[in-house]
C-alpha cells in the first residue's frame, strides 16, 4: 500500500495541472450543469483499466459482477450477469443506473469482452429535470438550450458500440467507436444529448475517439495521456471535434480513478463548457462473485 500512495497523490496533482485554464478560471455562469449521465459513454479509458489480477483470480464460470463508480456529482451502480473471467473476458447482459441532479438514465445491453477488444449493444433511457427538447436551429447558443419552448427531455437511445487497444512504444492506443439512435423524440424538434453532451436533430448520431496512453510506472498503474474525438449529426450535417488529456491510475486490484476532460476544438454551436465533456472524474470498485481475494478496497 506504501508503493500506492505517490500514484494517488501524482495522480490529484496531474489532474489539477491537467485541468484547462479556462475551466478553472471560468465566469460561474458559464459552468455546466452536472451531466445527467456522465460514464455513460465509455472513454477508451476503461478498457485499460483491465487488471490481469482478473485472469488469474478465478476461472472461467457463471459470475454476477458489479461496477460502483462514483464522480463529482454522480453516483452508477452497474450490475452484469455473465459467463467468462469478469471484468476481463467474459459474455452477457449488463445494466446501470445513473443519477445526479440534472437528472439520470437506465440502461441495458449486451456485452462481448476479450483483455483487448470489447463490443456492446443495448438501449439507453435518458431524462432531464432542467433541459426542454429544442426549437430547430441552424446554429446554438447555451442560453438557446435552456429556453423552455418544447417538452421536457425524455427519449430512448439505442446505443451500438466497438473500443479496442493495441500496445505502442510504452503505453497503448485505444479507440471507441459509438453508434446512436434516438427514439421516442417529438417531431420536428431538436434535443441536446445528455451523454455525448451536443445537439442534435434525431435520429443519428455517432462518435469516434482516438487516444493514446504513455505508462508512467513499470507496473502499468499510473497512466497519462491525451484523446481526439469527432461527433458527427447528419440530421443537422455537423461535426464536432473536441480534444483532451486523459488519467487513469489504479489504486487496488478493485480499486481505480479516471479522469477524462474533452474541450471542443470545432463546432458549429456555441455552447461554453455545456459542449465539453467533463464528466468522467471518480472513483470506480469492481466487485464480482468468485473472487478469491475479495478485500476491500
Amino acid at each position: 500500500m506504501a508503493r500506492r500512495r505517490p500514484l494517488a497523490a501524482a495522480a490529484a496533482l496531474a489532474a489539477i495541472a491537467l485541468a484547462p485554464a479556462g475551466a478553472r478560471a471560468q465566469d460561474p455562469a458559464d459552468l455546466p450543469p452536472p451531466a445527467s449521465d456522465p460514464p455513460s459513454v465509455p472513454s477508451g479509458v476503461d478498457l485499460l483499466q483491465k487488471r490481469s489480477y482478473w485472469a488469474r483470480s478465478a476461472g472461467a464460470r457463471p459470475f454476477v459482477s458489479a461496477v460502483l463508480e462514483l464522480g463529482v456529482i454522480y453516483f452508477r451502480p452497474s450490475l452484469a450477469l455473465g459467463v467468462g473471467k469478469p471484468h476481463w473476458s467474459w459474455l452477457g447482459i449488463e445494466g446501470y443506473s445513473s443519477i445526479s441532479p440534472s437528472g439520470g438514465a437506465e440502461y441495458v445491453g449486451l456485452r462481448a469482452a476479450l483483455p483487448r477488444l470489447e463490443i456492446r449493444g443495448g438501449a439507453r433511457y435518458a431524462f432531464s429535470t432542467s433541459q426542454y427538447f429544442l426549437q430547430p436551429r441552424a446554429s446554438y447558443t447555451r442560453r438557446e438550450t435552456e429556453l423552455m419552448q418544447g417538452p421536457r427531455s425524455r427519449y430512448v437511445a439505442g446505443e451500438l458500440e466497438v473500443s479496442g487497444s493495441i500496445p505502442l512504444l510504452g503505453g497503448s492506443l485505444f479507440g471507441v467507436a459509438t453508434g446512436y439512435a434516438v427514439l421516442g423524440t417529438p417531431e420536428g424538434y431538436h434535443l441536446y444529448e445528455e451523454a455525448l453532451h451536443t445537439v442534435m436533430k434525431p435520429p443519428y448520431l455517432y462518435r469516434a475517439r482516438l487516444g493514446y496512453m504513455g505508462e508512467l510506472d513499470r507496473y502499468g498503474e499510473l497512466r497519462l495521456g491525451a484523446a481526439a474525438e469527432v461527433l458527427g449529426n447528419p440530421g443537422r450535417d455537423s461535426l464536432i471535434v473536441r480534444v483532451g488529456p486523459v488519467l487513469a491510475i489504479s489504486l487496488t486490484h478493485h480499486l481505480d480513478a479516471v479522469g477524462t476532460v474533452m474541450v471542443v476544438a470545432a463546432t458549429p454551436d456555441r455552447l461554453g463548457l455545456l459542449g465539453a465533456d467533463l464528466g468522467q472524474l471518480g472513483l470506480r470498485y469492481r466487485w464480482a462473485t468468485g473472487d478469491r481475494w475479495p478485500e476491500f478496497p
